[in-house]
Parts: structure tokens; C-alpha cells; sequence
């Protein structure tokens, strides 16, 4: 099954505006919330791209370590945009929390707006 089959979207706007942020949950805290429709808040350390153009965006200094990451799927890369300008910022996560492979992610994002 392809890896867009696994998940439902998750429409999520990354919002860089401080006044946001207050009801967002650190990212550390997101695997608190599996199944929950929740705004997640962290800075992007690093944007990599992964085989097949899945795009990833870590939270962390050691993405195997992290407790969340973002998962951005060829096909909706279209509507999301340039992922590669969210290194080094802020940013807000809003949808559902799932979990793979042991910890929290945000699958699939319809789209992303800095």
C-alpha cells in the first residue's frame, strides 16, 4: 500500500507569528496526544529529502532520537510548496497527531504556509 494510503491528510498551517503559538504544544509533547487533533509547535532544524521525494521536516539534532517529525509525500508537495525555507524557523503544525514506527508524526500535510 502506498505510504499516502497509510494516513489521512492532515491539512496543517505553519503559522510564524508568536501570538500563535500559545496554544500550540511543544513538539516534545505530541506523542502525548496520538489520535488528537492539535497545533504542534518547534523550530525546524533540518528539511531533508528521503527516498522516493518524501520530504521530512526534524526537530532535532538526531532525527532518530526525536520524539516527533513532519512527513511531506511527493504528491502533496505541490499544494505544500517550498519545504526547503522552513530550515531554521518557528513554526506551528495544525492537525491530526499519529504515531510511526514508535513516535509522533505529522503525515501528509495539504499544505503549509510560512
Amino acid at each position: 500500500m502506498p505510504p499516502t494510503n497509510k494516513y489521512s491528510l492532515l491539512i496543517a498551517t505553519m503559522l510564524l507569528t508568536s501570538l500563535a503559538w500559545s496554544d500550540c504544544l511543544p513538539f516534545e509533547e505530541a506523542h502525548k496526544h496520538v489520535g488528537e487533533v492539535k497545533c504542534v509547535t518547534g523550530k525546524v532544524v533540518r528539511v531533508k529529502q528521503g527516498s522516493r521525494g518524501v520530504h521530512f521536516l526534524d526537530f532535532c539534532d538526531d532525527f532518530r532520537l526525536c520524539p516527533f517529525t513532519v512527513v511531506i509525500f511527493p504528491s502533496d508537495l505541490k499544494s505544500v510548496g517550498d519545504v526547503r525555507q522552513l530550515q531554521g524557523r518557528m513554526v506551528e503544525i495544525h492537525g491530526q497527531v499519529k504515531e510511526y514506527d514508535g513516535r509522533a508524526e505529522a503525515p501528509a500535510p495539504e499544505f503549509l504556509r510560512p
